[in-house]
């Protein structure tokens, strides 16, 4: 199938994008890359009688270091993070994601923040800027707002941006020199989307094992989800204290799952999640640069 008709603008400035997102009300959609939008209007799931590409907005593709992290323009591709074209103040995490998303052709033109205004728990930038604390800033006529990305994401292709406003930067902080992360992709093959996505980050002792950690999973829920259980059992200890077995327990209750009532899917679910994690863990202990 084919996209039905629309009209398609390119606007070379924010606030020219801005009043065409506006004007067009409820029947406008932005587009970047267009990795993700453009295929579901051929499949006529997304039917935007107005497109606005960002594309010729060079503010947008800007990114700069700032006193604690960087801010990337939102129509930075994932290629750029892959290949280091931007600034890292993540000591080699957003690279090492970027490298997992789709293939070549798909890096050269997805975007990070269309990928977060997109909202798919299962691809990697959601999960990963949850994980690192990230937020956007989000532009419309009435202003500008700054929203953590934790804040960000509502569920399945829902996120808490107004009609009219627009993604115009993601804004990531700094890793500590001594900080550790992890991160572990189960796919069925190379450049799908995740069936299940850990991001391990904190801080070890001298002994190897975790004093501080956060652990977030992706495609396990409709969003990004913080596993505070499965931390809680991960604390003072260090991977080859925890095999995966050990995390389902907490894992199944950080996704509001009671072992006793699932089935053997959802249990196989919950052990490839608890694998995910461990994997994840394991990273991160392994090389502070993963």
């Amino acid at each position: 199938m084919k996209a039905p008709d629309f009209q398609y603008h390119r606007p070379t400035t924010v606030d020219e994008a801005i009043k065409l997102l506006t004007d067009a009300g409820d029947d406008g959609k932005v587009i970047a890359g267009g990795q993700s939008l453009v295929p579901l209007m051929n499949m006529r799931l997304a039917e935007p009688e107005t497109l606005i590409d960002l594309t010729g907005v060079e503010e947008l593709r800007s990114s700069r270091k700032t006193p604690t992290g960087a801010r990337y323009g939102a129509t930075t591709t994932h290629m750029m993070f892959e290949h280091e074209l931007v600034p890292d103040v993540t000591r080699g995490l957003l690279p090492h994601a970027a490298a997992g998303i789709g293939y070549p052709a798909i890096r050269n033109r997805g975007t990070v923040g269309g990928s977060l205004a997109h909202s798919d728990s299962a691809a990697e930038w959601p999960t990963v800027m949850s994980a690192l604390d990230a937020a956007v800033h989000a532009r419309s006529a009435r202003g500008t707002r700054t929203i953590p990305v934790r804040e960000l994401l509502l569920g399945f292709f829902t996120t808490v941006l107004e009609a009219d406003e627009l993604i115009t930067e993601v804004e990531v902080p700094s890793l500590t020199p001594t900080a550790r992360w992890g991160m572990h992709k189960m796919c069925r093959k190379p450049g799908e989307f995740a069936d299940s996505m850990a991001v391990a980050r904190g801080e070890g002792n001298a002994h190897g094992s975790w004093q501080e950690v956060e652990l977030w999973l992706g495609a396990a829920t409709d969003r990004p989800l913080r596993l505070s259980g499965t931390e809680a059992a991960v604390h003072g200890k260090s991977s080859a204290d925890l095999a995966p077995v050990r995390l389902v327990e907490p894992l199944a209750a950080d996704i509001g799952q009671d072992l006793s009532a699932i089935d053997s899917t959802g249990r196989h679910a919950l052990q490839l999640h608890a694998v995910t994690v461990h994997r994840a863990l394991r990273a991160a202990e392994r090389d502070d640069t993963a």
